[in-house]
């Protein structure tokens, strides 16, 4: 599942991918260097390590001690599987207590969880079928076993068969046909009826510390009303190392202590304190020792203040957000993919992320694709043979599109000047910046960019998710499993996460045959094509990856800064 972000709170924004508003906690100042070289971006971003956080083995880590870390909100509801639970806080709280068969490795690979399961396997292709063993050992919180029946359950409903389920997103689960139970209560098949190649993730292939459930109790799942509000008010039973202890709904803390129950080698912390911090104080509440960790987004002052900590330690990966300019193609000028391509290769793309990554000591490059990050196996830069900067072939672009350059400098046509709106969210340094080098971009093209900020808590729910802009930007979070994620965003026209409002009809077949593609070299190639595909049409211009840039107490291990693996709960703490 992607998750939206908002640059404002934390950096970038994202929905089911995840969505992200680019502003507070995302950017902050500094000024633009000369725009750098695309061809030698993946490369430089790709430098930075999958993980950077200080590895320790399990006996050097400390018996005992409290770690201390801040979310943006209380989750408005636990189960992550439901559409209210599918946000970045809500999964950071639960990620101690919850696991699955599997988990993600550094490279963005998985392997088998021995916590959870002996053996998890394809044993057929045709039809598509997964075998799972489960560890006999695990248990939910209350001592009941895990089962083939927990599994079912959640299958059926988040399979988006029955409506009544208000689900964050059924893929991979809407692919399955049945969940069938072999020779004991542990160990079951998977049957599909659709190929899905990311069968992984709804076995716990998380990203570090942003579980959602791969699995829910029976009687929780196999309930229309216990799965959607069920578990607003309090945390599901815990299948993890920890458990949630205390929930201060007033203080906004929650408090987790290792689980009685949990049969896995015992968590080395005696206590993990997870409390809301606003984003203007998160990183003072770091350097003050309030906090023992911090994510800085792209946010300048948030970076120069985590380093300022003498006992702490700056730490930089490669990451999963990538912000951009969405563009609404549904109406008006940028209906027009001519318009919509003379806009992009006007964006000094390259310069915007100088501005935004030079600052918090990241190396400069831009995102060069829709599906893949920097870093990570099957990306390739398709942006900038097609919307690479080139303020000349988008005066040539406008031009076949009607729009003629008057003794002004701006563009019109049928004796109308071509401006166009852009929507942001108010008291966003981040998307204030990166609105003003776009208005000045195409200002030298001839088109005029007018402003049109809206109030912040209204950003999403009146004018992202509405479509209710000409051009807005956000960012998306995404996963190690980025292919099917990455469909609704695009395709179909009217889905629940394609803002943009126009599509191509070829990805539908596009996706299908990726998305059913086993094979990991073919199904990179698929991906590919789909990728370029979409920018031949650019209803979005990817503009700047996130690296995740954390500043962490000196002496934590296994907790910081990575790209794709799955934090180990029973080995993280303090340096022995």
């Amino acid at each position: 599942m992607t998750r939206i972000k908002n640059v404002m709170t934390a950096g970038a924004a994202s929905l089911t991918l995840a969505l992200i508003v680019s502003g507070c906690s995302a950017g902050g100042g500094g000024g633009a260097k000369p725009s750098v070289d695309n061809s030698k971006g993946a490369a430089a971003t790709g430098a930075l390590p999958n993980t950077a956080w200080t590895s320790a083995d399990y006996a050097a880590v400390k018996d005992g001690g409290t770690l201390t870390l801040a979310v943006d909100q209380l989750p408005d509801n636990w189960n992550t599987l439901q559409a209210d639970g599918a946000n970045v806080s809500g999964a950071e709280i639960v990620d101690p207590t919850t696991g699955g068969p599997v988990r993600t490795t550094v490279d963005g690979g998985w392997e088998v969880n021995p916590d959870y399961a002996t053996e998890v396997k394809l044993v057929s292709e045709n039809p598509q079928v997964v075998e799972v063993k489960l560890n006999p050992k695990a248990v939910w919180e209350d001592g009941t076993p895990i089962t083939y029946k927990d599994f079912e359950a959640t299958v059926k409903a988040a399979s988006g068969a029955n409506k009544a389920y208000q689900l964050a997103s059924s893929n991979v689960y809407q692919d399955i046909a049945s969940v069938t139970k072999e020779d004991t209560d542990q160990n079951f098949k998977i049957t599909f009826k659709n190929k899905n190649a990311d069968w992984p993730a709804i076995l716990g292939g998380s990203t570090a510390g942003q579980a959602t459930a791969s699995i829910l109790p029976a009687a929780v799942a196999a309930d229309p009303k216990a799965f959607n509000e069920g578990y607003k008010a309090k945390p599901l039973p815990s299948d993890g190392p920890y458990k949630v202890s205390t929930v201060d709904t007033n203080g906004k803390v929650v408090t987790l202590v290792p689980n009685p129950k949990w049969w896995g080698e015992k968590p080395k912390l005696a206590k993990i304190i997870m409390k809301v911090v606003s984003r203007d104080a998160l990183a003072q509440a770091y350097a003050n020792k309030e906090i023992d960790a911090v994510s800085v987004g792209t946010n300048k002052d948030n970076y120069d203040t985590a380093k300022k900590r003498a006992d702490g330690a700056i730490q930089q990966s490669g990451g999963l957000t990538w912000n951009h300019v969405t563009m609404n193609g549904s109406k008006g000028p940028l209906a027009d993919a001519k318009v919509r391509q003379a806009v992009a290769r006007a964006l000094d793309r390259n310069t915007i992320s100088a501005s935004r990554l030079s600052p918090i000591g990241a190396p400069v490059t831009s995102q060069g694709s829709y599906i893949y990050m920097p870093g990570q196996k099957g990306y390739q830069d398709n942006a900038t043979p097609v919307i690479g900067y080139d303020p000349a072939a988008a005066g040539k672009l406008l031009d076949e599109a009607g729009y003629a350059k008057g003794s002004d400098g701006i563009r019109t046509k049928d004796g109308k000047p071509l401006t166009l709106a852009y929507t942001l969210d108010a008291n966003n340094p981040v998307s204030e910046q990166i609105f003003k080098q776009i208005q000045a971009n195409l200002k030298a093209v001839g088109i005029t960019l007018k402003n049109n900020t809206v109030p912040s808590d209204k950003f999403f729910s009146d004018y992202v998710l509405k479509s209710n802009f000409e051009m807005t930007g956000f960012a998306w979070s995404g996963t190690p499993f980025p292919i099917s994620s990455t469909e609704s965003i695009f395709y179909p026209a009217d889905g629940g996460q394609n803002f943009t409002g126009i599509t191509d009809q070829k990805l539908g077949d596009l996706w299908a045959k990726a998305n059913a593609e086993l094979d990991p070299a073919k199904r990179i190639e698929l991906a590919n094509e789909i990728d370029k595909t979409i920018f031949a049409y650019t209803p979005v211009i990817p503009l700047t990856p996130t690296p995740n840039t954390y500043g962490v107490s000196k002496g934590l291990v296994n907790y910081g800064a990575a790209q794709f693996q799955s934090i180990d709960w029973t080995k993280v703490g303090w340096k022995a």
